[in-house]
């Protein structure tokens, strides 16, 4: 039997998240131990996120997938995040760091809750030499999309989901597929294939990535806030003159646990 470790289990819309506090906890990070607590036949999440509370108004995080990889962005658990130092410490508004990169978390009413994810960057496929190797199956495949940059890169592709891209790609991205661009409502459906973690009910990064996408490339079809719906619900995106988009909508608490290994 291992070391008694507590933790906090959490969600966005059924993207459902492990929170340790590295402050008071000790989690060995290793690939192993990783995979095993995010296991469904253990808690089972989608992330595990390792935070360090010692300043609830600035909060380190790290993210890793249930494959055991590892990620620099979550919007759905960096918003789970907040929520958690809502319960734990009463704040309303903390920043928190991710692979060196701060993010303005913020609850703005009642189970409602922000996150800034600053500007999206667009990359070209012939700047990255994974892509340039696999230029054959991106002619094949006869797609429409980009790569969005959020923290996290994601494939934003126009259409109905395609596993042969999602088998050829996984390693590289995440995969935010459109499935409907006009809309009088000014709603985006939309489903994601998370590197690491597989189809997800709802993911926060691959909202923005995809409100990113349709603002360059049909300016004139939306404005903010954007809806943008998934299997688990309606996400909100807000953007402004300044290009950065924030990541609005629900978390909730499950219960609190104690994992020994």
């Amino acid at each position: 039997m291992g070391q008694d470790i507590k933790f906090a289990k959490m969600n966005s819309q059924g993207n459902d998240f492990i929170i340790i506090d590295i402050t008071s906890e000790k989690f060995e990070e290793s690939n192993n131990n990783i995979i095993k607590i995010c296991s469904r036949e253990n808690i089972g999440c989608d992330q595990l996120l390792l935070i360090n509370t010692s300043n609830p108004e600035k909060v380190s995080c790290k993210i890793y997938n249930s494959d055991g990889t590892s990620a620099c962005q979550c919007g759905n658990g960096l918003r789970a995040i907040m929520l958690y130092l809502n319960n734990k410490f009463s704040i309303i508004k903390s920043i928190i760091e991710v692979c060196n990169k701060n993010y303005i978390a913020e609850i703005i009413a009642d189970n409602k809750i922000s996150v800034d994810l600053g500007r999206p960057i667009f990359l070209k496929t012939d700047d990255m030499d994974e892509l340039k190797l696999k230029k054959d199956v991106i002619a094949d495949a006869n797609w429409k999309g980009e790569i969005v940059n959020v923290g996290n890169k994601h494939y934003v592709i126009e259409g109905e989901h395609f596993d042969v891209i999602c088998d050829e790609f996984q390693a590289l991205f995440n995969f935010t597929f459109i499935l409907g661009i006009a809309d009088k409502n000014n709603l985006l459906k939309i489903k994601v294939k998370e590197r690491g973690a597989g189809w997800t009910k709802s993911c926060g990064s691959g909202a923005i990535a995809a409100v990113a996408y349709v603002i360059k490339n049909y300016p004139k079809l939306y404005r903010s806030p954007m809806k943008v719906e998934q299997e688990g619900g309606i996400l909100e995106v807000h953007w402004n003159n300044s290009g950065s988009l924030k990541l609005v909508g629900p978390s909730e608490f499950e219960y609190n646990g104690v994992w020994n290994g």
